[in-house]
């Protein structure tokens, strides 16, 4: 059934009447909460134990905390932190310290996401920094050069890793050339395959140093393949799986998104189809959508 699949996004600061039936019935692989969901700390962790009275004690909860301007806990330690960039100019005057502060960081945020509930960070940006792309990644990306990248987004992943929370790579292959902002339209890289396998390298990288979960772009990679990467074979099951060798699991990003499509429940089945097994739908209405057509 889809519903083992989804991780789903919530209306309220507690659960309604409908998400209550819709969860007990067809429980989701997790859920992910983003600003509309947080009020205070107490109030975080009732609503997950609301999820989980109704899911089961498994059920994975998500949380969109990297840093920078990409924030959803408006208290300390998690508000207030670097963006990846910062990191990224500390790299150039002293590698290991800002490996060692990007370490720290991480395992402080992952704390503090565990003793809410969470059990996932949607973090780090494995996307390489470029000027000519969209500023949608910007500040986000760690740097332009992969072994910087490879360096401060591995000790991103051991920081949560040793904290308990599980670290989601992303956005596979790469968003630091994509012309758009993926969440209200669908960008384009137009560059050569062997470019966008030296530029996934972070992807390679953290795969080898234990990254379990990994998600996907909504960019069209046009001198590959016609279809955005979220529902294409080639990059989820070719690339990530075969030549990769990831055998974690594919998140696709948010499918209520632009970059997907403009059809939630088409975007689900395709990018299942493709090789995701954990399908992100983040707005209410889509969540709506895909429990309607199971019910």
């Amino acid at each position: 059934m889809i519903n083992e699949h989804l991780i789903v996004g919530l209306k309220g600061l507690s659960l309604t009447d409908q998400e209550r039936a819709w969860l007990k019935s067809k429980p989701p692989l997790g859920v992910i909460l983003f600003a509309r969901n947080i009020d205070s700390p107490e109030q975080v962790k009732s609503l997950l134990s609301e999820v989980r009275s109704c899911t089961g004690q498994a059920t994975w909860a998500a949380i969109d905390e990297e840093g920078g301007r990409v924030n959803r806990l408006p208290w300390a330690p998690l508000n207030n932190r670097r963006h990846a960039a910062e990191y990224g100019e500390m790299y150039a005057r002293n590698a290991g310290t800002a490996i060692q502060a990007v370490y720290q960081d991480s395992f402080v945020t992952g704390e503090a996401l565990k003793e809410l509930g969470f059990t996932h960070n949607c973090a780090p940006v494995l996307d390489l920094f470029c000027i000519e792309g969209h500023s949608i990644i910007g500040k986000r990306s760690f740097g332009e050069d992969v072994a910087q990248v490879v360096a401060l987004a591995t000790a991103c992943m051991r920081g949560l890793h040793d904290a308990g929370i599980e670290a989601v790579g992303k956005h596979f292959p790469g968003h630091g050339r994509a012309n758009a902002d993926s969440h209200v339209a669908v960008p384009v890289v137009d560059v050569a395959l062997n470019t966008l396998f030296d530029e996934s390298e972070p992807f390679s990288a953290l795969i080898a140093s234990g990254l379990k979960h990994i998600m996907t772009a909504h960019v069209i990679y046009s001198q590959v393949r016609p279809e955005v990467a979220t529902v294409s074979p080639f990059w989820v099951h070719h690339v990530l799986r075969e030549r990769m060798h990831f055998f974690g699991r594919i998140w696709s990003d948010d499918l209520c998104m632009k970059g997907v499509g403009e059809d939630v429940l088409h975007a689900a089945h395709a990018a299942l189809k493709a090789g995701c097994d954990a399908l992100l739908v983040c707005e209410p209405e889509g969540v709506a959508q895909v429990y309607h057509s199971l019910t």
